[in-house]
């Protein structure tokens, strides 16, 4: 059975939709919570980040002018997982907060506070939905098969300057960057929440989002 380390406790209200959507794609999920677990990275097959808080804007040297519930521990403990992620060619999927982390350790940038938010911040109910383009070379559209798809968004950041090495694949009808791919390494990431969008989370106005955790784990 393939193993998949998700950062993070199961236990944690955000968590679960994360371990959820991995078992339910015929994978074990691993909880990696503390740089002494980093090892777990050297006996699994593929690591999940996913979302979370903002990150210390310091790390793509930017004053805080708008992040928040900045957590320090967590931002280094990430730095630490992709560093030995990387050096092991161990596939990597980022979620949310995970896609613009990937995005901050190759060098790129964030937007602390994306000006018109009307249709990517949590409604305070539910997360919204809006339509977006996927290049046609892109694992999203190896996946969905098709240049427009529908996701959630629940999100007052995004990416501003790519990181080295990454790809922007999918975009937002305001022109946003919603999801990257490496050139060269295995690593995937989105803006959106496919956790959400599967399951007992199941949608009819996005796609199915436990076809991306599928795809993941079939490519580890």
């Amino acid at each position: 059975m393939k193993q998949v380390a998700i950062v993070g406790r199961r236990e944690t209200a955000r968590n679960g939709n994360y371990y959820a959507a991995v078992e339910a794609c015929g994978a074990q999920a691993v909880t990696l919570i503390t740089p002494e677990n980093i090892k777990l990275i050297e006996n699994v097959d593929g690591i999940v980040l996913p979302g979370g808080v903002d990150l210390n804007p310091a790390l793509y040297h930017e004053k805080n002018t708008d992040s928040r519930d900045v957590d320090d521990s967590l931002d280094n403990l990430e730095f630490a997982v992709i560093q030995r992620a990387l050096a092991l060619r161990a596939p990597i999927l980022g979620i949310c907060r995970g896609h613009q982390i990937l995005n901050v350790y190759f060098g790129g940038s964030l937007i602390q506070n994306i000006a018109h938010t009307d249709i990517h911040t949590w409604t305070g109910k539910e997360d919204r939905v809006h339509g977006t383009r996927v290049k046609k070379d892109s694992f999203l559209y190896e996946i969905y098969g098709a240049e427009e798809i529908a996701v959630n968004s629940a999100h007052h950041q995004a990416v501003k300057e790519l990181g080295k090495g990454l790809e922007a694949v999918q975009f937002s009808t305001d022109g946003l960057i919603e999801a990257v791919q490496h050139v060269e390494f295995p690593l995937y990431a989105v803006q959106w929440h496919p956790e959400r969008m599967c399951l007992k989370n199941a949608r009819a106005d996005t796609v199915d989002g436990l076809r991306l955790f599928a795809y993941f784990i079939n490519k580890i």
